[in-house]
């Protein structure tokens, strides 16, 4: 699904979620902020980054770093943010650089300081790999499905012709006859 860039500022997003942050007292270059960031192409990452995101914050609830109702409030504002992109509503700003940074921006306006919480025990590497490998698994299932496809079919054309015979080739030369 092709998702639309919608540019508008992130609603309620806390100031520290911009990437650059940190001991910088002056925001990067335009051009720079425009090299480093990846929502073109991440974009693709959304579904995977809630799931993941989904399946961390029950991990907290059952380890009970976070209360039930904090889970379930976090798991909604994820669940609404995963269906506002699904209708291509998930305005996207190029400032916050990535998916994550967007779903994170945006879970903070629809729940306030208890997406803060959704961070507690993970890295943001670990959120990006985990997701990422989520994302793969789902693109590969769908590649071996038609790559399997296209062995029955080769397979049905090779048993149709097997009496068809064509010059064989070696070395870019012709050689010796084979069945097709």
């Amino acid at each position: 699904m092709k998702h639309k860039p919608k540019k508008t500022p992130a609603a309620g997003a806390p100031q520290a979620q911009t990437m650059w942050g940190g001991r910088f007292r002056k925001p990067p270059h335009p051009l720079m902020q425009q090299i480093n960031a990846s929502i073109a192409v991440d974009v693709r990452l959304c579904a995977q980054d809630i799931a993941v995101s989904q399946a961390h914050a029950r991990m907290l609830a059952k380890q009970k770093l976070i209360s039930a109702a904090e889970c379930r409030k976090i798991c909604a504002g994820l669940a609404r943010i995963q269906r506002e992109f699904a209708q291509g509503k998930l305005a996207l700003d190029p400032a916050l650089e990535d998916i994550h940074t967007h779903i994170e921006a945006r879970l903070y306006a629809l729940i306030g300081e208890t997406a803060g919480k959704l961070q507690t025990a993970r890295s943001r590497n670990d959120q990006v790999a985990t997701g990422f490998r989520l994302y793969l698994r789902c693109a590969l299932e769908g590649l071996r499905a038609k790559v399997s496809s296209l062995q029955s079919v080769l397979a049905q054309r090779a048993q149709t012709h097997a009496a068809l015979v064509m010059p064989g080739f070696t070395h870019l030369q012709i050689a010796q006859p084979v069945s097709y």
